[in-house]
């Protein structure tokens, strides 16, 4: 029995001598990727070192020689061609493992194989290719280029809309095949790797839906796919600022060509392609179309608008052409503004006039006698025929000056209305937001038989009779305006409702030649002073900036988040150190800024208790992180200077906002800093009472080991800013020199946005 046993021990060591694993516990290497030619691929050697045995798993198509080794071994990659009888195959993607005795111990290389992407491509529409996954590839036949940029454009099935940001030989109108992998943009359909763009055709019509106005709801705006949408606004550097509330919200022109470009400090109504959100009030356009509304800032007047028409049988053949000549003008189609008589008395002029008539779509009646018309007749009266309810003539004036609440505005003039014209009508002048009835004609309702009760004010009168009304201004306006609207169909002469327009006319009247001078006259009487002339209303953005424009630099740069992670190791570039950021540099002094620089350290060459420019010094500490800009180091100081407020058109109050956020080191310990604004070239703080801001603290915790980082907002109300002021932004102290305990004065700034109080 013991000898038996024995021998079973016996067996037993021998088997776990044999089953030892001489796997290894480490397998490593250089290579990462593997690329091979999708034909007689070149074999490829790379370099496996190992503390013990290692295997290799490899996908088909790859031949690995050897598949075993130890220690360091020299191994052979050899790809297959990547082709059939068809010819390329699809390119190919897998991986290679080096494997020892764990998961941990694997030395993995990715392998690739060129190939022709597009061997097993759909041929799609744009609205198909727009849903398909990032990544898949596809092929368009048929398309039409919609919108244009200096580096892409927007094409179109005439449902979806697609953008490709690389540019090529296309013009709007184009019709083109293209293929590429689909790709995303903040959220938009995009094409990656476009390639085969071929022109079948040029000049075609692009068809566009009517542009979704985005105007008062961009506060909430989003969409899944590339919308042709319009939004209002003012050009502020560079982008179109939109108001809401105190919220504004910037529309960012992307790569815009030189026919779309926002004119500086210009109100503008843009329409385009809504190309995503790439940050918090952000909005991403692709313009189709800018018009232009004029400067944003004009300086108060001397003389407040004063326009005045005269329509005599002596004056006709001046502006006769205007309103569509003697002959008239038969369209039934909704609006016809674009014809209008200009103002045409010079004498005590200030501003400019028109009076236009807007008619409601007719072609559901049926007009008798080639009616509607509009007509200069023989005695030089600007006329219509054809009047139907929700038709208007409108009176217009504008200097290009946006006229205060509680301007009182006038306006006086004559008209009359044939026996068979409409007879009932609203007066109503625009507050600088609504319309509202003229407050010397109260509204009622009409009591005629077989005529639904509806509001007037206004009777139409067969002999001339003044209509003359004052009204003053509840909103910031910049065009004047007041209208007569037709609201029913009832014949003046009491012969009850026309079924259809007729030749009845109504005109805007005149005396003759020989009479006194009862034109009409459209003026402002006067208006409030508005905080020194500005022409701004409370709230308009004067300069903006959220550097969201570092996206594609802090990317390439690997510039990190500090303050978002709340991680004071995230990677910080040295914009001037860092060759790469010269463009950065670049951009930043195109853009009028300009930082300052000191230190407290002995020997630097400048004195420590002198702010300089950084660009005289060699020690600069201005950092990027991914979309805003980090200064200072131990021991030195660093601040930002802004371009001057040009968009300001004289001495305006105005608020600054920013986001900044003191440094903390790694243990953590805060900077323990304060921060303030300077400003020269005029303007006093409202609260310090001086050129320089209070300083400015902040809340993030200051407990050594607990300190933390997070974004501090700031409003500052700077009163009598200037076209001329400049603002500092800087770390405290008496002088630039360090002066707290911690010799380190580090921060970061994001967010600004300077706007009219």
């Amino acid at each position: 029995m013991l000898m038996v046993l024995a021998g079973v021990i016996g067996l037993s060591l021998t088997s776990c001598v044999k089953d030892i694993d001489n796997s290894a516990h480490a397998v490593l290497g250089k290579e990462t990727v593997l690329t091979f030619a999708a034909e007689s691929p070149q074999g490829q050697v790379v370099k496996v070192v190992s503390d013990a045995e290692w295997h290799v798993t490899a996908p088909s198509w790859i031949t690995v020689d050897p598949e075993r080794g130890s220690g360091t071994t020299e191994v052979t990659v050899i790809a297959d061609d990547n082709t059939d009888e068809k010819g390329l195959c699809e390119p190919r993607r897998d991986t290679l493992i080096f494997s020892g005795n764990t998961l941990a111990s694997r030395y993995i290389i990715i392998v690739k194989q060129d190939g022709d992407k597009y061997r097993n491509a759909n041929h799609i529409t744009v609205t198909e290719a727009a849903a398909l996954n990032d990544g898949d590839s596809f092929i368009i036949d048929e398309a039409i280029v919609a919108g244009l940029t200096t580096k892409g454009f927007v094409f179109t099935d005439g449902s979806s809309f697609m953008y490709n940001p690389v540019a090529a030989d296309v013009k709007i109108g184009d019709k083109i095949t293209i293929k590429g992998l689909k790709g995303s943009l903040n959220g938009m359909a995009v094409i990656n790797e476009a390639e085969g763009i071929s022109v079948l055709s040029s000049g075609n019509t692009v068809t566009l839906p009517e542009p979704k106005d985005i105007t008062e709801g961009i506060a909430s705006y989003n969409a899944e796919a590339i919308e042709y949408v319009k939004v209002s606004g003012t050009e502020v550097g560079g982008n179109l600022i939109v108001l809401v509330g105190d919220d504004s919200y910037s529309v960012k022109l992307v790569d815009p060509i030189e026919s779309v470009k926002l004119v500086a400090g210009h109100k503008a109504v843009v329409t385009g392609f809504f190309l995503g959100i790439p940050a918090a009030k952000t909005v991403n356009l692709v313009a189709a179309d800018v018009e232009d509304k004029g400067p944003a800032v004009v300086p108060r007047p001397d003389k407040f608008i004063h326009v005045h028409w005269r329509f005599t049988t002596s004056l006709l053949s001046g502006y006769a052409a205007d309103f569509g000549g003697t002959a008239g003008l038969v369209d039934l189609t909704e609006g016809l503004g674009g014809l209008f008589v200009k103002d045409n008395v010079a004498e005590g002029k200030s501003g400019e006039g028109k009076i236009e008539y807007y008619q409601v779509d007719k072609t559901g009646t049926t007009p008798t006698n080639g009616n509607p018309k509009r007509i200069i007749g023989g005695t030089g009266h600007p006329y219509v025929t054809g009047a139907w309810p929700g038709d208007y003539w409108l009176f217009s004036a504008t200097d290009n000056y946006e006229y205060p609440a509680g301007t009182n505005v006038h306006i006086k003039y004559l008209t009359r209305i044939s026996a068979t014209g409409q007879k009932y009508w609203m007066l109503e002048y625009f507050d600088g937001q609504d319309w509202q009835p003229a407050e010397e004609y109260p509204v009622q309702k009409t009591s005629e038989t077989n005529l639904d009760p509806v509001d007037y004010n206004f009777i139409e009168p067969t002999s001339n009779v003044a209509v003359e009304c004052n009204f003053k201004l509840a909103h910031p306006c910049r065009e004047l305006k007041f209208r007569m609207r037709c609201v029913a169909n009832w014949q003046s002469n009491g012969s009850g409702a026309l079924a259809n327009p007729n030749g009845g006319t109504c005109r805007i009247a005149d005396n003759d030649d020989d009479g006194e001078d009862q034109g009409p006259v459209f003026e402002v009487l006067d208006a409030p002073a508005d905080g020194g002339g500005s022409g701004l209303p409370s709230g308009t953005p004067v300069f903006t900036e959220d550097f969201e424009w570092l996206e594609e630099a802090s990317v390439a740069a690997a510039a990190g988040q500090t303050v978002e992670k709340n991680d004071p190791n995230q990677t910080a570039p040295n914009i001037y150190s860092t060759e790469a950021l010269a463009p950065v540099r670049d951009a930043l002094a195109a853009k009028g800024y300009k930082f300052i620089n000191s230190t407290s350290l002995e020997g630097k060459g400048a004195d420590p208790n002198v702010w300089v420019p950084i660009e005289t010094k060699n020690f600069n500490v201005v950092y990027l992180q991914r979309n805003y800009l980090k200064f200072g180091k131990t021991s030195y100081n660093a601040g930002i200077i802004l371009p001057a407020l040009a968009a300001l058109p004289s001495a305006t109050d105005v608020v600054i906002e920013f986001n900044w956020c003191w440094m903390v080191t790694g243990t953590p310990k805060a900077d323990l800093m304060t921060l303030q604004v300077q400003a020269d070239n005029g303007g006093t703080f409202e609260t310090s009472g001086s050129a320089v801001s209070d300083e400015l603290t902040s809340t993030q915790n200051t407990t050594d080991g607990e300190a933390n980082l997070a974004w501090q907002k700031v409003s500052l109300v700077l009163k009598g800013a200037t076209p001329e002021t400049v603002l500092t932004f800087r770390p405290t102290n008496a002088n630039p020199k360090i002066s707290n305990d911690r010799d380190q004065n580090r921060w970061f700034i994001d967010n600004i946005v300077i706007k009219t109080k």
